[in-house]
């Protein structure tokens, strides 16, 4: 990649007054970053720090240079703050990310970012799709550490996989995921559809388009459609069932199957059907029950008992009764309220009452009631909108707003209105 990657990206900050945000996320000095690409995952590297052909000058000595397919996920090798993306001459579209001290992870050639500048990103978020663009002769990843303001080479990426070491023709693997286990990690990822462990809010409007709507830190950012013909679906769910760190979408369709869609770069590829027979249940839920990372399958059945199905890891494993006495209740829900890593469930019950029932192991302790007048709600959600790591709630009102309720710790602090014109919608989560 030649220097005039850098020379472009300093007229843009000159052109379009780039700042370096305030109080990014910080990867801190001397910490590892991790390989730019998801978990598990491994690519060929094409060219070394400090090899010749386009890595010998001073804004590109310290680059690594990754063969990969056109559309390969690319993520964050640290937490910050995206600097910039968009467009530059020879680099193509290219994303920074702002580490603080003036650090910048730098991603090159990319064919799209799902970023945008000024946004605060945590490690293994997805941040776009590799390509080929700018000057390039073939898709792959140019992945740099540079100083954010001059663009130049800054340092070998030093990460827990190869230390700072890249042997041309080497594939080291990544173990670049989002955590589950740091503050504001959300393992089960309910209704978290980008990955950056804060819950977004998902709905199927009325002609039974299922659209997304970005949390944004204030709100709700301007939505997307990722689906159409939700209409017909008797329930809709959005949680972690692949385990890769962002919500992927459920739903029970007419005729009673369980369908599974995964979340491919913020849209949905081909379903695969991992259950049938859900027609009469009443309330079906995709958490993390066992908390090893990847959502499960509760449902309350027309009898009113509350059952556990476990992800098996292509589809449902034996269920376990975990409840009795559901038949009456307006709205359940599982999500991990208690924010030790496995979902709980909380429940609206005929009196308009609100009740979590800790997750006890095996099934379900006493419940304590946390909040009442909900009867007239229309949708009610619990999922980590603050992403502190537990649960809070979300509900939209009998006028059709939206509000937000934080947990407080020990119950429900005062809502916050996130959104209105909600009433028509068929499905909310």
């Amino acid at each position: 990649m030649r220097r005039d990657i850098a020379v472009s990206l300093a007229a843009l900050v000159a052109v379009l007054g780039i700042l370096i945000p305030q109080e990014p996320a910080l990867a801190g000095n001397g910490a590892p970053f991790k390989l730019p690409y998801r978990a598990g995952h491994a690519y060929t590297i094409t060219q070394t720090p400090g090899s010749g052909f386009s890595h010998n000058d001073g804004y590109n000595r310290h680059a690594v240079d990754f063969a990969m397919p056109q559309g390969t996920p690319i993520v964050a090798s640290a937490a910050g703050t995206v600097y910039y993306e968009g467009w530059s001459t020879g680099g193509g579209i290219i994303a920074l990310i702002d580490h603080g001290n003036n650090r910048c992870s730098q991603y090159a050639h990319l064919s799209s970012t799902i970023v945008n500048r000024g946004q605060r990103v945590a490690q293994g978020q997805h941040i776009g799709a590799s390509g080929a663009t700018g000057n390039a002769t073939g898709p792959h990843l140019h992945w740099n550490v540079v100083y954010c303001d001059s663009h130049l080479s800054r340092e070998i990426p030093n990460t827990v996989e190869t230390g700072i070491n890249y042997p041309t023709g080497t594939a080291p693997v990544s173990q670049n995921r989002l955590s589950t286990s740091l503050p504001g990690a959300d393992g089960e990822r309910v209704s978290d559809f980008s990955g950056d462990g804060v819950a977004d809010v998902l709905g199927v409007s009325s002609n039974g388009d299922l659209w997304y709507y970005p949390h944004n830190l204030a709100g709700l950012s301007t939505p997307v459609k990722i689906g159409v013909g939700w209409a017909a679906f008797k329930h809709v769910m959005a949680a972690d069932w692949s385990g890769d760190g962002a919500a992927d979408v459920l739903g029970v369709d007419s005729s009673g199957r369980l369908l599974y869609y995964p979340n491919n770069s913020y849209k949905l590829s081909g379903y695969t059907q991992i259950g049938h027979g859900w027609g009469t249940f009443k309330h079906v839920m995709a958490a993390d029950w066992s908390g090893d990372g990847a959502a499960d399958i509760l449902g309350v059945d027309a009898n009113g008992n509350l059952w556990y199905y476990p992800h098996s890891g292509t589809g449902l494993a034996n269920p376990t009764k975990i409840g009795h006495g559901w038949a009456t209740f307006k709205h359940v829900m599982a999500a991990d309220w208690s924010g030790d890593g496995a979902a709980d469930i909380l429940g609206v019950d005929a009196n308009g009452n609100l009740w979590y029932y800790p997750h006890s192991g095996t099934g379900l302790a006493n419940p304590t009631k946390i909040g009442h007048g909900w009867a007239t709600f229309k949708h009610v959600m619990a999922a980590d909108w603050s992403g502190d790591g537990a649960a809070d709630i979300l509900g939209v009102d009998a006028n059709g707003n939206l509000w937000y309720y934080p947990h407080s710790g020990t119950g429900l602090a005062n809502p916050t209105k996130i959104g209105h014109g909600w009433a028509t919608f068929i499905h909310v989560m």
